[in-house]
Parts: C-alpha cells; structure tokens; sequence
C-alpha cells in the first residue's frame, strides 16, 4: 500500500482508501496502464512524422537546392581537337639556269616500327613534283634509304614492293637512284590519282638487317597543295 498526499490538506492518505480521513476529500483517481500506453504510442508517432525525409516541403526544398548547385557549376568543354597536319606546296629555282620546279608533299612519317641503330631516326614523306612539262610522284627520307631486296639496273636500283591506298592494296614498282635520297613512282599518272582519291597510303619497304618497314603518309590537303603546285608551273 503506498502514500500520497491529499490535495485539500496535505495529509497522507492510503491509495486504496477512497476519501481523506482527516477532510474528507476524495482521492485523486490513479492513472490506468492503458493510459500511459496510448499516451505513449501517440508521442512516437508524432516525433517519427517530424523525422521523416520523405515530406512535400523537404523533397521540394531538396530539388530547389539541387537545381541551385547544378546551376553554379560551368558545363563541360570538351577540347577542340587538332587539325591533321595538311600537305604543303613549295618552289625551287635554279639560280644557275632558272629553271621553276614546283612541289607538294605530305608532312612527315616515321616508321609505324622503329628500327634499331643507325636506322633510327629515319623520316619519309610522299610528294609530287612538276617543271612545267611533266609531273612525278616520289618519296623523300631525311637520309638515304639503304633498301634490300632491289635490282642493281644501269644507274639505279630497281625495287619491287607493296603500298595501300586506304583498303586498296596494289604491287607497285620504284627506282632509286645510286645513293639517293628519293624513290620514284614508275607510273606517276597512276599514284596520282590514288592520291587525289585516297586518304592515306601506307608504304612497305626492306631496309637491309631489319623486318618489312612501313611508313604511313595522311594525304590531308594533298589536293589544295598539288592545285597550288600546278599553278605555279604554269607561270
């Protein structure tokens, strides 16, 4: 049995006992178990709504601060690429003679595999040249080619080799002379048009001691530079 305090005099009255003994007052009801609980019940369910994320405002205010920050970062540049390096027409006069020789060629090609010492450093480009009578198709290197697989002819080396025209692959055959830096085209009319109407062409070669060498030439701005070329033949 426990104790309380009676609310009109303060004297201690018994919980089971229904009025004060001293007043008469009557006691304070208790409250049931069933009370506290639904009591309870309704505090948690309260707090978990003001918890919840999943609210209209909050998702609202989510989307404007989203969309604030997507504003403040600058979109993506994407780099704008490079343009292929193009071919370029050029002239030569003979102070001697003045002679007018005009050219056009491609820029320049190391191998697609490097070769071993003293083979290592070699360029080539694809050109065309003309003096005003004739044209010719040829293929300069920075330092002369020492190729195998020639015919040693009156004068020149004849070489049998192979070249691809974009997807087009054809036998053809070139001549240098002794000690050379330049190879030419044997039929010049036909490596012309496949120039004016390929994108690249890729070139396979022999030098002595290494594997089949290939060079591979961007035919880019090869029909703006021979136009160029030709104009300047016809003076």
């Amino acid at each position: 049995m426990a104790l309380v305090k009676c609310k009109e005099c303060g004297e201690k009255v018994s919980t089971k006992a229904k009025t004060c003994p001293k007043c008469g007052a009557k006691a304070p009801k208790k409250t049931s178990v069933v009370t506290w609980l639904v009591l309870i019940l309704i505090i948690t369910g309260v707090y978990g709504v003001s918890q919840s994320p999943s609210s209209p405002n909050s998702s609202a205010n989510n989307k404007d601060v989203s969309a604030e920050q997507n504003a403040k970062v600058p979109a993506e540049v994407k780099p704008t690429p490079k343009p292929k390096p193009a071919w370029r027409s050029f002239t030569s006069k003979d102070e001697m003679t003045g002679k007018l020789q005009a050219f056009a060629h491609s820029p320049q090609a190391s191998p697609t595999r490097r070769m071993e010492f003293p083979y290592n450093s070699v360029e080539a480009w694809l050109g065309v040249g003309c003096d005003g009578k004739s044209e010719w198709v040829y293929i300069g290197f920075n330092s002369a080619p020492n190729l195998a697989n020639d015919e040693t002819e009156d004068g020149y080396n004849l070489i049998s080799t192979r070249i691809k025209w974009d997807d087009s692959l054809e036998n053809v055959k070139l001549t240098q002379d002794w000690g050379a830096k330049f190879i030419h085209f044997r039929e010049d009319r036909s490596a012309l048009s496949k120039i004016s109407a390929s994108s690249k062409a890729l070139l396979e070669l022999q030098w002595h001691g290494e594997q089949p060498t290939y060079f591979e030439f961007s035919l880019n701005g090869s029909s703006k530079a021979i136009t160029e070329m030709r104009n300047e033949c016809k003076k």
